[in-house]
C-alpha cells in the first residue's frame, strides 16, 4: 500500500512504477549531500523495495517518501531516515503521520455527514413509536427507582438482580431441619435457629435493559441526540486534529450505541410484559404494598 501526499491531497497509488516515474525521483541519493525537506508519502509491501539511499541500498518492507532541497526523490527506511537525518526526520515523520491521519478522520466524518439526516430518522424512529425507547426507559424507572410507582421492596429486590446481573427471582423461608445442618456442615460450627435459605420462585426476564450499559436516557437523550445536533454546524475542514479525532471516534461507535439501544429495547419489552412481571408479586409480603403494585402495573402494562 503506498499513499503520496500530492498538492491536491492524499492519494493511495497503485503500483511502485508510478512512485518511481515521480519528477526528480533517484533510487541512488547521497545523504552526505543533500539535506531532508519533506515526508510526502510511506509505503507498506510484502515484497521488500530497496532503500534509496545511496549508502544503505538493503530491502525493507515499510519506508517513507521524502524531498530534498535540492529537488530529489526517494524512498528510505524508518531506520535509515533516523540514522542520516536524525531529529529532523522524526519531526517530519510527525508531522507526516498527523497529516495523514487528519485526513482520514475528515474522510470518516465527511461520509457520516451525508448519512446525517438518516442517522436523525434511526433515532426518532427507535425513541417513538408505541413501546419504543421512550416508553420502555419511562415505564421501567419505577422498577429501579424509589417514589415511581412500585413498593420499595419490589425496587430493592430488583436492585439486587440488576447487580447480580441474574433476574432469578429468590424469596427468603425458614430452613428444613436438614438444611440446617447442612448450612452447620459447611460453617464447622453450631448455628443458632432458625436458619433461612432462599427458594428460587421465578426467573425475571429481559433485565438486561436494567444494565448500565444499556441505559438509553444515558445513549440517546445525553449522548448520541446532541452529538448528532453538534454535527450538523460541524465545519470538517476548519476542525483541529483534536476535534477530528474526537468526532470520527464517535462516528465510528455510533452504530454500536444504536445496537445497544435497540438490544435495550427489545429487552424492555420481554421485561415489561404483564405476564412477567406478575412473577415480582412474590417479593411483595405486605398485602397494602402488593395491592400498590397491582395498581401500578394495571396502569403502566395493562392488564
Amino acid at each position: 500500500m503506498i499513499t503520496l501526499n500530492r498538492e491536491r491531497g492524499f492519494e493511495d497509488i497503485e503500483s511502485w512504477e508510478e512512485i518511481l516515474q515521480l519528477p526528480g525521483f533517484t533510487i541512488d541519493l547521497d545523504p552526505e549531500k543533500e539535506e531532508l525537506k519533506e515526508i510526502i508519502g510511506r509505503y507498506s509491501f510484502k515484497d521488500k523495495i530497496v532503500c534509496g539511499l545511496s549508502t544503505c541500498h538493503q530491502p525493507h518492507g515499510r519506508g517513507y517518501i521524502v524531498t530534498t532541497k535540492s529537488g530529489w526523490v526517494t524512498n528510505i527506511g524508518n531506520i535509515c531516515g533516523k540514522n542520516h537525518f536524525g531529529v529532523k526526520f522524526d519531526e517530519f515523520s510527525k508531522v507526516f503521520v498527523q497529516a495523514l491521519t487528519d485526513h482520514q478522520n475528515r474522510q470518516a466524518i465527511t461520509s457520516f455527514l451525508f448519512q446525517l439526516e438518516g442517522h436523525v430518522e434511526d433515532v426518532s424512529t427507535l425513541r417513538g413509536g408505541e413501546k419504543g425507547a421512550d416508553w420502555v426507559y419511562r415505564t421501567s424507572r419505577a422498577l429501579v427507582d424509589r417514589n415511581h410507582g412500585c413498593p420499595d421492596i419490589l425496587v430493592s429486590e430488583v436492585g439486587k438482580m440488576i447487580r447480580a446481573r441474574d433476574g432469578s427471582i429468590r424469596v427468603p423461608r425458614i430452613a428444613t431441619e436438614e438444611e440446617a445442618r447442612e448450612k452447620e456442615v459447611i460453617a464447622g460450627k453450631t448455628l443458632p435457629r432458625p436458619q433461612y435459605v432462599e427458594e428460587q420462585k421465578g426467573h425475571l426476564r429481559g433485565i438486561k435493559c436494567l444494565y448500565h450499559e444499556y441505559d438509553i436516557r444515558k445513549i440517546l437523550v445525553l449522548d448520541v441526540e446532541p452529538k448528532l445536533a453538534e454535527l450538523a454546524d460541524f465545519d470538517v475542514d476548519t476542525a483541529t486534529s483534536k476535534e477530528l479525532r474526537f468526532w470520527a471516534k464517535w462516528c465510528q461507535e455510533l452504530e454500536e450505541k444504536l445496537e445497544q439501544v435497540r438490544t435495550a429495547v427489545k429487552s424492555g419489552r420481554v421485561l415489561l410484559s404483564r405476564e412477567n412481571l406478575v412473577q415480582l408479586f412474590e417479593v411483595i409480603p405486605d398485602p397494602k404494598e402488593l395491592t400498590i403494585f397491582k395498581k401500578w402495573l394495571s396502569k403502566a402494562v395493562g392488564k
